[in-house]
């Protein structure tokens, strides 16, 4: 399966040369998603990934493998006919674990979502095996994707 999403972003941060790698692994995967190269974040996600997005709207839930996280990310785009972003503002990570938070935008007939989310992640060998989205406003993140 694979798809090409829409937008990209102004311009990527360059990276420090003092930059943790996971930081680069990040930003990285957020320029990916950007660009819609669903096989570069692929290669981001182990198998045993899984990615929490919390609330009560249809998208909400527990995404358990990496076709169905990528799957999920089509599915933002088509529900938003594409308009669907999400480009990090501050982006730290160690180890283990990293932290993007990101400034949303969406629109559908009607509504549009502009917003702040935190993404969490944990990360094992350079792979990342949770993450974890929260939205800065559950409330108006689901009334939107409803």
């Amino acid at each position: 399966m694979s798809y090409r999403l829409s937008y990209a972003p102004p311009t990527a941060q360059p990276a420090s040369e003092h930059e943790h790698p996971n930081v680069t692994l990040l930003r990285d995967g957020y320029t990916a998603f950007a660009k819609g190269d669903i096989d570069f974040i692929r290669g981001l996600l182990a198998e045993q990934v899984v990615h929490r997005v919390p609330g009560h709207g249809p998208l909400c839930g527990e995404y358990r493998t990496p076709e169905e996280i990528l799957g999920f990310y089509v599915r933002l785009f088509e529900l938003s006919g594409g308009t669907f972003r999400t480009e990090p503002y501050a982006v730290m990570a160690d180890d283990e674990n990293g932290v993007a938070l990101v400034q949303t935008y969406a629109e559908r007939p009607g509504k549009v979502l502009d917003s702040r989310a935190v993404d969490v992640f944990r990360i094992d060998h350079g792979r990342i095996i949770e993450i974890r989205t929260l939205a800065e406003d559950q409330y108006a993140d689901d009334a939107f994707w409803a």
